[in-house]
C-alpha cells in the first residue's frame, strides 16, 4: 500500500494506492570506480543518501478518477509526500500509463519520519 499527499493542506490532493512496491527495499551507494593505467582502480566512494532511491509501483486497471488524482499531483507540487512499509519521504512523482498498467515512480528526496 502506498498513499501519496499534497505538501500543504490540499482536500484534493490525496491518493491511497494498493499496490506492492516491487524495490521496497532497495539501495546504491554514490561513487565510481575507474580503472587506472597500471592495472588498479581508482574508486570515489560518496556514500548512501535516500535520495539515491526510487520506489516503483505498478497497477492495473487504474480508474479515470485515480488517474486524474495523479495529474493533478504531478500539475500542482513539485515533490509529495509519499508513506509505504519503508518509511515517509518526500518524493518527486512520474507516472505513466500503457493500457490497462499504470507505472509510477517516486524519487525519494529525503525522509520524514526520522
Amino acid at each position: 500500500m502506498l498513499s501519496l499527499s499534497a505538501t500543504a493542506y490540499d482536500p484534493n490532493g490525496t491518493l491511497l494506492l494498493r499496490g506492492r512496491i516491487s524495490n521496497p527495499y532497495q539501495g546504491q551507494r554514490r561513487g565510481s570506480i575507474t580503472a587506472t593505467l597500471d592495472g588498479e582502480a581508482s574508486v570515489y566512494d560518496a556514500g548512501f543518501s535516500v535520495s539515491d532511491q526510487t520506489l516503483s509501483l505498478t497497477l492495473k486497471y487504474p480508474t479515470k478518477l485515480m488517474l486524474t488524482q495523479l495529474q493533478y499531483l504531478v500539475a500542482y507540487y513539485g515533490q509529495v509526500i509519499t508513506t509505504c512499509e519503508t518509511g515517509a519521504y518526500s518524493a518527486v512523482l512520474t507516472f505513466a500509463q500503457r493500457n490497462e498498467l499504470l507505472t509510477l515512480q517516486l524519487r525519494l528526496i529525503s525522509r520524514l519520519d526520522t
